[in-house]
């Protein structure tokens, strides 16, 4: 099981220290990352996470650019990329094929795309290699979650855990730590959800602590660190920093 998933806003602090952040991930020995693609307008993401999404753009980021950014790069985990739907309509699928092809990027994360629908661009963009990683909230049936489950399937067990992973909303609303999620909850949602598929599953929205992140790895699941580690890293930290004592060899 995947340790720990952490997500970074590319473009912050800049494009070019998006490099040397993916290397840095990547000799910690994690084998995927959750990378930002900013945006003016997140509906998903809190204020911390808004406001590294802003300061990219300010300074440039595109998901152009971004993309460039990412060719070539072999020293860096898998790559899932988190975005919206707008940006990947906008490139169109023939082009993006095209961008991603030279990247890490192994996955999409569109919290915006209402299961269902743009089939065909789905369509198109899986069979090139790129799936599109189900998003399961705290308000899907598990009658839909196994139908998302069965039309966005596993590529096989020797595919990557960023094309394998389902990802489990802890909570209702935006992303963001301090905010309280009990787990309770998410413990009997993650059992249901093994029940239906043996399939690796991530746990994000309002982790931050060991604690959590621990109590996330007992159930069996990956927990995803963002707002956190975005906010220490804004304070100074290194990203070594701020993810040591947050995996369980470091406990």
């Amino acid at each position: 099981m995947n340790p720990l998933l952490p997500f970074l806003m590319s473009g912050d602090p800049s494009l070019e220290a998006l490099p040397g952040l993916l290397a840095e991930t990547k000799a910690l020995g994690l084998e995927a990352i959750e990378l930002g693609l900013p945006h003016s307008d997140p509906i998903a993401d809190g204020p911390v996470l808004q406001a590294a999404a802003h300061r990219a753009i300010q300074k440039g980021a595109t998901p152009l650019r971004v993309l460039e950014a990412l060719a070539g790069l072999t020293d860096s985990p898998d790559i899932v990329l988190f975005t919206y739907l707008n940006p990947l309509l906008q490139i169109g699928a023939a082009r993006l094929k095209r961008l991603l092809a030279p990247t890490p990027v192994k996955a999409l994360l569109v919290v915006d795309l209402p299961f269902g629908e743009e089939a065909a661009f789905e369509a198109d963009l899986r069979s090139a290699g790129y799936p599109m990683v189900p998003l399961l909230a705290p308000t899907t049936t598990l009658a839909r979650a196994r139908r998302i489950l069965a039309d966005r399937p596993e590529p096989g067990t020797e595919a990557p855990f960023a094309q394998r992973f389902a990802y489990v909303v802890a909570r209702l609303g935006v992303t963001g730590a301090g905010q309280g999620t009990d787990l309770e909850p998410v413990a009997q949602r993650l059992r249901d959800l093994q029940g239906l598929s043996g399939r690796p599953f991530a746990v994000g929205f309002g982790l931050s602590d060991f604690q959590s992140l621990e109590a996330i790895r007992a159930m069996g699941a990956t927990p995803v660190i963002g707002s956190a580690l975005v906010q220490e890293l804004v304070e100074g930290r290194s990203l070594h920093q701020a993810l040591s004592g947050r995996f369980v060899a470091d406990a």
